[in-house]
């Protein structure tokens, strides 16, 4: 009982002290929560409720005895780890108070040095590699481009080229304004300036391939008129030198292919040279067979010189005409007009062309076209269409030709002359009349039949004699006659082709000829020692024959039978004809006159 009564005791005494603790019970929510509760149990309840309090914490005590005793190594190792993590703490403490007071101070004096000596440089990469960094989309595109344009111009894509070459240069420029804004100390980015330098280059590249087209002999109007068309937007040269630059490389594959011809031909452009050398064959006939073949050949070689020099001139003036006079009426007529406006070409390129073009043609005609006598009639009609054909295009050069082919039908004919008659006398003179051995008689050589001389008074021509029909007495002497049939070959090849106005070199020629012949019988005739007088008759029959029947029946062939102009001796063809033609060929147009009034003398003499 009095146990009992002891721990009601010590436990109301506790109550009360938990009651009278500085702390309101009824500020905590458990306490304040069983105050409310005991308020509504009952009074046996209440009487009870120390017992159950105290059996639950008898209860609570043994638990925890137990606890205690069966976990007191866990305790001591949270009594350990809470002494280590203290001790940390304090050296962190520390830690903390040594890094704030000394090394951040030092940190910071370190940057800021490393700030006012590196600081720039830094700067300046930082901001190169950012700008790199920000445009590096459209470096990686420009970075292919100059291979692009290299492909492109490889495989004439041209205007892609040029497109790309745009491009480029405008996103260049667009990288370098937008790097001098955010670095003005800064110099031009290198790549920048190689990807310039590549697209540059090929560039140069696509501008000599563009010139090179110009040099193809085989690009016609289309082809070249895009490559003109593409240097000038390439703004790679003035106007005046792209047309100086596309009339010298046409002019030059026109050169070119003349010369392909003449090889081919195995002819020369060089002086014109004598060929009566080349020419062996011991009879006159044969002789001129030989100039034939030779002719022919000459005229075959002219014939396709003159084709291609046609067609080479006719597409140059054409070509240079469309491309540079006539801009604005292309091959796209209905096309606007370009906005750009060029100047005015030089005149003195139009000037030259055309001179250019005939320095290819003339002075070549000049110096084969004799050669090609007497196949003359059929390149004469080639170049008449020729020079048609030119003057529609602007290029009339007909007056040219008249002399050039004139003066090749007077040399052909003086050269007929010269391996036909000229060498056959001169056979007749050497075997008979030779000057290192005594001549031969006059009744030997000069005549046919030495007893039957005809009288002077009949060796004359009457006026009704047909100028195509020879003189009959002239067979009486054989070396007349020879020659006059030399004289007729030649005069029968000349009616091939007669030019009116090579009547004056014509005559010319043959009286030059007809000169030496009368100078070197008169030689003969007086310095041949005569032994009779039959002799001397046969001698002065065989010079009137000559000045009275040879020269005059000659003359009017030429004038009457290959000209067809009326003729007599008060004639103005006959009068004057000897005028120097202007080729500086004749050199004596008076010597026949010489001759005959030479052997007019002699004959009265001897009378």
């Amino acid at each position: 009982m009095t146990t009992a009564s002891t721990a009601q005791d010590s436990e109301l005494i506790s109550l009360q002290d938990l009651l009278s603790s500085p702390h309101d019970p009824i500020e905590s929510p458990e306490n304040g929560a069983y105050l409310a509760k005991l308020t509504s149990l009952a009074l046996s309840d209440l009487l009870a409720a120390p017992t159950v309090l105290s059996t639950q914490s008898h209860t609570l005590t043994s638990s925890l005895t137990a606890l205690t005793h069966a976990s007191y190594p866990t305790f001591l190792s949270l009594h350990k780890s809470s002494a280590a993590l203290l001790d940390s703490l304090s050296s962190l403490d520390s830690s903390l108070n040594t890094l704030l007071h000394n090394a951040l101070p030092a940190l910071d004096d370190a940057a800021r040095v490393f700030h006012e000596k590196s600081g720039p440089s830094v700067i300046e990469e930082r901001q190169k590699t950012r700008v790199v960094l920000e445009q590096q989309d459209k470096l990686r595109d420009l970075l292919d481009i100059p291979v692009l344009i290299d492909t492109c111009v490889r495989n004439g894509l041209y205007a892609e080229a040029l497109t790309l070459a745009a491009h480029a240069s405008t996103v260049l420029k667009t990288l370098c304004a937008v790097q001098s804004e955010e670095a003005a100390n800064v110099s031009s980015l290198q790549l920048a300036q190689s990807l310039q330098a590549e697209v540059t280059s090929s560039l140069h590249s696509m501008r000599i391939l563009l010139l090179s087209t110009l040099f193809e002999p085989s690009k016609k109007l289309p082809a070249l008129w895009k490559a003109v068309q593409f240097l000038r937007k390439m703004q790679a040269m003035s106007e005046d030198e792209l047309a100086l630059a596309f009339a010298s490389a046409r002019i030059d594959c026109l050169r070119n292919a003349l010369l392909s011809v003449e090889r081919d031909a195995g002819v020369s452009a060089a002086a014109p040279y004598d060929i009566d050398d080349t020419i062996v064959g011991s009879t006159s006939e044969e002789r001129e067979a030989e100039l034939d073949q030779q002719g022919e050949d000459i005229a075959r070689f002219l014939k396709k010189y003159i084709d291609v020099w046609r067609e080479g001139a006719y597409d140059i003036i054409t070509q240079y005409a469309t491309i540079f006079l006539e801009r604005s009426q292309h091959l796209t007529p209905t096309a606007p007009p370009s906005s750009s406006s060029h100047p005015p070409l030089n005149p003195v390129i139009k000037q030259t062309l055309v001179p250019t073009l005939l320095s290819l043609l003339l002075p070549s005609l000049g110096t084969h076209l004799w050669r090609a006598y007497p196949h003359l009639g059929p390149l004469a009609a080639q170049l008449a269409y020729c020079s048609s054909a030119m003057a529609r295009v602007g290029m009339d050069f007909r007056a040219l030709l008249s002399p050039l082919i004139t003066q090749a039908v007077v040399d052909g004919f003086s050269r007929d002359i010269r391996i036909g008659a000229e060498r056959e006398w001169s056979a007749l003179l050497a075997k008979h009349a030779s000057s290192k051995s005594k001549s031969a008689p006059s009744n030997v050589w000069l005549i046919s039949t030495a007893h039957l001389v005809p009288a002077l008074s009949s060796l004359v021509i009457p006026p009704s004699a047909l100028a195509h029909v020879p003189p009959q007495i002239l067979t009486t002497f054989p070396p007349l006659a020879t020659s006059l049939n030399a004289y007729l070959r030649a005069l029968n090849r000349l009616r091939s082709l007669v030019p009116m106005n090579a009547l004056k070199g014509i005559i010319s020629a043959l009286e030059s000829d007809l000169s030496k012949v009368g100078r070197s019988l008169l030689t003969y005739a007086k310095e041949c020692g005569y032994s009779d007088k039959k002799e001397l008759e046969i001698s002065r029959s065989t010079g009137a024959a000559y000045a009275q029947v040879m020269v005059p029946f000659l003359k009017r062939a030429v004038i009457g039978g290959v000209f067809g102009l009326p003729w007599d001796e008060k004639s103005p063809w006959n009068e004057g004809i000897r005028e120097s033609d202007g080729s500086g060929s004749i050199k004596d147009t008076d010597a026949l006159d010489t001759v005959l009034q030479s052997w007019e003398s002699w004959l009265e003499d001897g009378a």
